[in-house]
């Protein structure tokens, strides 16, 4: 039986994250990690794009010769088109990336609402990624890291906090479809 491989992207237009888990006898491993960071300051959403899509572009050339079995992102529900647009701009540039390696699609999110009413999104919130992986809706960065850890075995450096949030992403999909075993505390 072959690796279940998950690409995972923890999108933001000032620093996203990305990493591939591999899920061998239901126990995930962390095998690549990657960020970027953009320039607010000096860097228009445009041209911040385009930089993620060069950075997804490059990560996925590497590591896109074996094929993902789940692509996912975090979803993000801003309050205004100011706080929803740069990362709407961020997860176009890295569609755009993975439809270079026909990689994807993007899996969707289906919660069971009161009632039984289900809602699909276009990936966990991020309370949701906290909740499953570490226990606790309102963790914070360290102990998401922490879970991180306790859930791959990863002793390795996350070179941000992007990466680690990557890796919980692909870990939520993982834990909720009940594909892998472990413990978050």
């Amino acid at each position: 039986m072959s690796a279940l491989r998950v690409l995972a992207f923890d999108t933001s237009m000032s620093a996203p994250g990305v990493a591939i888990i591999e899920v061998k006898k239901r126990k995930a491993t962390v095998i690549a990690l990657s960020h970027t960071t953009t320039d607010s300051k000096s860097q228009s959403h445009a041209l911040r794009a385009e930089i993620i899509e060069a950075w997804a572009t490059m990560f996925l050339a590497q590591h896109a010769k074996k094929p993902f079995d789940v692509v996912i992102r975090e979803d993000f529900n801003g309050m205004s088109s100011a706080q929803n647009y740069p990362v709407l701009a961020a997860w176009s540039g890295i569609e755009r990336a993975c439809e270079k390696f026909n990689v994807g699609p993007f899996v969707k999110w289906v919660e069971i609402h009161k009632g039984g009413r289900k809602k699909t999104m276009f990936g966990p919130s991020p309370s949701k990624v906290k909740l499953i992986v570490a226990g606790s809706g309102k963790a914070e960065k360290h102990e998401v890291e922490e879970a991180v850890r306790k859930w791959t075995g990863y002793t390795g450096e996350f070179a941000k906090d992007d990466e680690s949030d990557a890796c919980a992403i692909g870990l939520a999909y993982l834990i909720e479809n009940n594909l892998i075993e472990g413990e978050t505390k």
